[in-house]
């Protein structure tokens, strides 16, 4: 696109005001991000600093009620450590978004105009980048506002106690700092981006384009990208990937996914629901979303991730995140697929999620591996002879080897206690005691297991437990 005359005596911050050059602008930085393979660093970065926005808003804290009421009371030194740790990881990103030669030139330019300081200005180089308004300039400004405040809030974070008064301070100057330049600024406002939001899955992509009123197509696709989003943030947070130090870092994008789970219920509950007919055939699930959601989002910050900040033992951190990412993947994954059975009926959750049908095979293989489990042990307690015993012990050897590792994160430890006291146990009186308080054990892992909403549908065996009807 040619500049126009006026655009020639445009200062660069007068021109980047202006919608059209910016788009462009925009579209040019997303597609050079693309070229050099930074995609995935580029929506990582956007995460973080929409995490940013939404960490400092105390509804999106994992709080109690009383904690809510009792702000000025808190000490958030813990919570300003995870932002400062999520700071480091910022400047990575842009450092690895800007070419060696843009940072190798940026750390020259630091230099020259360091060496060659004016009296009338704190910073020239600081100065050159602000009137640089670039991608590059923009991320370059970023990361030294960043590298700044962390050199901060290293020192503040030693305190014994910082006040909500600091916290929300902190909040609003990385606020200011990352909408210092109008395109990232951008990055964060326009959600929805090619590069990212794109629907993969031929499923849906056939689905969509088969409704057929137009009002109802547009709305239906919006709800698939926000759950889509909503899940590529999840993946950021699953526990398998991050190491002991990263896990409370994920509470940043749990806070994300509270705030734009709630932004997407609005956004059902004004725009979706007054425009469909409630024949619809999508009405009622989506009525549904809005009153169903809340509660998965509740389980976890308001039980799961409830005071995990200041939670110091690391297994029960690992645990929490791990049941609030199961929780939140499991309800997004099957709102995806809800909604799209809403159209066609026969589309399976296999043709949207290549790990559907394997989440599905493993809950299956457990819940019947926690069956014959249980059978083990009652056929022990009736018989109470060393040849049952022997049978019940590598039962429970087998699961151990095969099976617990699809139990939840914070159910090892407790299978892992049965398991070497009745390995150990060589009395059978003895034994017979500790395998009632096992067998009621697993009777609670059965039941959690089968309150999975991807087994819902499915049909447990009518004596699977030796009882008239399922557990």
């Amino acid at each position: 696109m040619a500049d126009s005359p006026e655009d020639e005596d445009a200062s660069p911050a007068d021109r980047m005001a202006r919608p059209d050059f910016l788009r462009v602008q925009f579209r040019q930085w997303m597609e050079d991000a693309v070229a050099a393979g930074k995609t995935k660093d580029l929506f990582e970065l956007e995460m973080w600093l929409r995490s940013f926005e939404r960490f400092f808003r105390i509804k999106n804290q994992p709080l109690s009620e009383k904690e809510t009421k009792q702000l000025a009371l808190r000490n958030w030194s813990e919570e300003l450590r995870l932002v400062d740790n999520v700071l480091l990881r910022t400047v990575q990103l842009c450092t690895s978004i800007l070419t060696e030669d843009q940072v190798n030139l940026a750390r020259f330019d630091k230099y020259v105009e360091g060496y060659l300081k004016k009296d009338d200005v704190v910073d020239p180089y600081i100065e050159k980048l602000v009137r640089q308004n670039t991608p590059e300039a923009g991320l370059t400004l970023l990361r030294e506002a960043l590298e700044d405040l962390h050199t901060v809030l290293m020192d503040l974070t030693r305190l014994s106690r910082i006040p909500y008064s600091n916290f929300t301070a902190v909040g609003k100057m990385l606020y200011r700092e990352v909408r210092r330049s109008h395109i990232l600024a951008l990055l964060i406002d326009k959600k929805f981006k090619p590069v990212h939001d794109r629907i993969q899955s031929p499923a849906i992509a056939t689905t969509i384009r088969a409704i057929r009123e137009p009002t109802e197509r547009k709305h239906a696709a919006r709800v698939f990208l926000e759950l889509f989003r909503l899940l590529h943030y999840l993946d950021f947070a699953d526990p398998a990937h991050a190491d002991e130090d990263a896990l409370k870092n994920t509470i940043l994008i749990f806070s994300l996914i509270t705030s734009e789970t709630r932004l997407l219920l609005t956004y059902l509950q004004g725009r979706v629901l007054k425009a469909l007919s409630p024949d619809s055939p999508a009405f009622a699930l989506y009525d549904s979303f809005v009153y169903c959601l809340p509660f998965e989002l509740k389980k976890v910050i308001n039980t799961e991730l409830l005071d995990i900040s200041v939670t110091r033992q690391p297994d029960i951190v690992r645990a929490r995140v791990e049941n609030s990412h199961g929780i939140l993947k499991d309800c997004f994954q099957q709102s995806v697929v809800q909604l799209a059975q809403a159209f066609d009926a026969q589309v399976e959750g296999h043709d949207i999620f290549p790990d559907f049908t394997a989440k599905l095979e493993q809950s299956l293989g457990l819940r019947d591996s926690l069956a014959r489990l249980i059978r083990a042990v009652r056929r022990y307690q009736a018989a109470r002879d060393e040849y049952m015993a022997v049978e019940m012990k590598e039962e429970i050897s087998h699961f151990y080897d095969h099976n617990m590792k699809d139990l939840m994160y914070r159910d090892w430890s407790g299978f892992e206690l049965f398991f070497i006291e009745i390995l150990k146990c060589t009395s059978l009186p003895a034994l017979a005691q500790i395998s009632h308080r096992f067998e009621t054990f697993l009777m609670t892992l059965y039941r959690e297991v089968q309150k999975r909403s991807i087994l819902q549908n499915v049909s447990s065996p009518e004596d699977v437990l030796g009882v008239s009807s399922p557990v």
